[in-house]
Parts: C-alpha cells; structure tokens; sequence
C-alpha cells in the first residue's frame, strides 16, 4: 500500500512571510495541528491550505480549501475572503479544522509527484500481498521526488530503498551471477523464510 501523509495545514509563504508563517506553524503544531511547511510540497493531502501574502491581489478565490493570510495593509475594497495575521489567527485556524473534522469534510490532495515515481510506487505496492505469506510486510511512501520502500519482518528492516527522481538507481550484481539466476537466488531466499 502506497502511505499518502495527511495534514491539517500546509502553510506556503514568501520569502518576507517566513518569519510571521513560522511562528504561527509552530504555534499551531503546540495547539495539536499537523502542518506542513514550505512552498514545494510534496505529495500529501491536507484539510487547508494556507498561503501567507502581502496583498489581496496574491489571493484567487479557492474552493473552501484555501484559507489565505494577509500580512500586509488591509485593502479597500476586498474581492475575495482571507484571515489576518493577528493574535486571533492559531484560534480561528484551530476552530476551522476542529469543524472540518466534525463535519467530516475531505482533505484535498496538493503537490505532484512525477507520473514515473508514481508508476513505479504502484509497482511496489503489489508486492506485499505476496510479502506477507511469508512473514514480511512492505511498505511503499511516495514523496515529492522519492519512493521509499521498506520491508520488514516482526519492526525490523530487512530491506530498504529509496529512489529518487533526480539520481540513477543502479544494481550491482558480484561474481558470474546472470540476472535470471539472481532472482532464482532472491526467490530460493524468500521461500526459505
């Protein structure tokens, strides 16, 4: 099974954001929310994203998700809805996902993954099925940029690796072993446990 991480929050902010949407990440991470942090998230589904802008003219209306934070002036006449960077702000943006979860409201999916990352994850999620007929669980993560794989018997890693989209993944194989022998080898392994 492919593990897909859940959030409450996803801030994102510019750069002169960083230091206000820190600190109140932080202070929302103390009140018991799940945030995730930075502007190039990677894969995860989230009940709220929040972006942090200095005008309403960053903001487009979303779709309920989007709970944008203004931190500069207030403008004059506001197209669209957003929160303000004030002492109130952790407070309303607790009570929003406290009524999400009671309402039992979605989360939406951000971030992307590369369409080959995710068609090799997929390939590694059909393998613990035969894993665990012999005592292993697998477990597949896709990132932004990476899949993880574990294999595990009784919490203890057997096997374990990571590819990553930027950086070839190369197998080395020892001595005059031939390919279809190594999997022989691997198999006789497997069915030995």
């Amino acid at each position: 099974m492919i593990e897909s991480a859940t959030y409450d929050i996803a801030v994102s902010f510019a750069e002169d954001q960083r230091a206000v949407a820190a600190e109140v990440a932080e202070a929302c991470r103390q009140r018991g929310l799940t945030v995730l942090e930075g502007n190039n998230p990677p894969p995860a589904q989230v009940r709220f994203v929040v972006p942090f802008v200095s005008t309403v003219d960053e903001v487009r209306n979303g779709d309920g998700h989007v709970l944008p934070v203004l931190t500069g002036a207030e403008p004059d006449n506001p197209q669209v809805a957003y929160l303000r960077a004030d002492e109130h702000l952790v407070d309303i943006l607790v009570s929003r996902v406290e009524a999400a979860e009671t309402e039992g409201r979605d989360r939406v999916s951000i971030g992307t993954a590369d369409t080959s990352l995710r068609q090799l994850a997929e390939q590694f999620a059909a393998a613990p099925p035969a894993l665990t007929r012999r005592g292993l669980a697998g477990t597949v993560h896709l990132g932004g940029s990476t899949v993880t794989v574990s294999v595990d018997r009784a919490d203890n890693a057997v096997y374990a690796v990571e590819v990553r989209d930027d950086e070839p993944v190369n197998f080395v194989v020892l001595g005059d072993v031939q390919l279809p022998a190594l999997w022989q080898r691997i198999e006789t392994m497997l069915s030995s446990l």
